[in-house]
């Protein structure tokens, strides 16, 4: 049969046609926020789930709604399925009550260092809301992109925020786990005979194994 003189594109001096589904940046969630229980070495857990399985290019976590005096207080953590041990994205920000959370922040490589922003804060008043890169204790900082890219983005992602002092409380309205890599066209692909995502020569190798047969035949 003419399948079987089809070992490469070549046999047929045909092109072969290997045009990956694009990849885009998706957003998952909302998580539900609310209140973050004071003194408490639990917290708020809040979970998102990603249906989809793709390799992860970039990541980015937003937080919403995150108010809290005392930003020492508090410790934020993301955790996936794929990474054994949490991510740590803020930690006991050195700074008090002169850097308290106030409104909606960013986390991500890309972002300015926040206990640099965080320093030049005083007076009562609010850390700027923005985009900032994750930081370990003393403000150490925790590349998100060394901990995830690469992983398969697929399975719970959660995100646990915890007061380990007493007095001050808050909380936060909601949280979004945005992924790049997702595939642009998470359904079928004109052409994707055996559904694998790409459109190439073994699509063409089926079209012409079954060229010519009726259905019920």
């Amino acid at each position: 049969m003419i399948a079987k003189c089809l070992t490469g594109a070549a046999a047929l001096g045909v092109l072969a046609l290997s045009a990956q589904a694009g990849t885009v940046t998706k957003t998952y969630g909302p998580g539900y926020g609310g209140a973050i229980p004071d003194n408490d070495a639990i917290g708020y857990i809040s979970p998102v789930v990603v249906a989809e399985s793709f390799a992860i290019q970039s990541i980015q976590v937003r937080i919403y709604g995150l108010d809290h005096g005392y930003s020492s207080d508090l410790t934020i953590e993301l955790r996936h399925s794929g990474v054994g041990t949490p991510t740590t994205l803020v930690t006991n920000l050195g700074f008090g009550e002169d850097a308290d959370f106030n409104g909606d922040y960013v986390f991500e490589d890309s972002g300015a260092n926040l206990w640099t922003v965080a320093g030049t804060v005083c007076c009562l008043e609010d850390l700027p809301p923005g985009s900032y890169q994750a930081s370990g204790s003393g403000g150490a900082v925790i590349s998100l992109d060394a901990r995830y890219i690469g992983e398969d983005a697929e399975g719970p992602w959660v995100l646990r925020i915890y007061d380990d002092d007493f007095l001050v409380s808050g909380g936060f309205t909601g949280w979004e786990l945005v992924l790049g890599g997702a595939p642009a066209c998470p359904g079928d692909i004109p052409g994707d005979v055996n559904h694998d995502g790409v459109v190439d020569i073994a699509d063409l190798n089926t079209v012409l194994f079954n060229f010519g047969m009726v259905c019920g035949a």
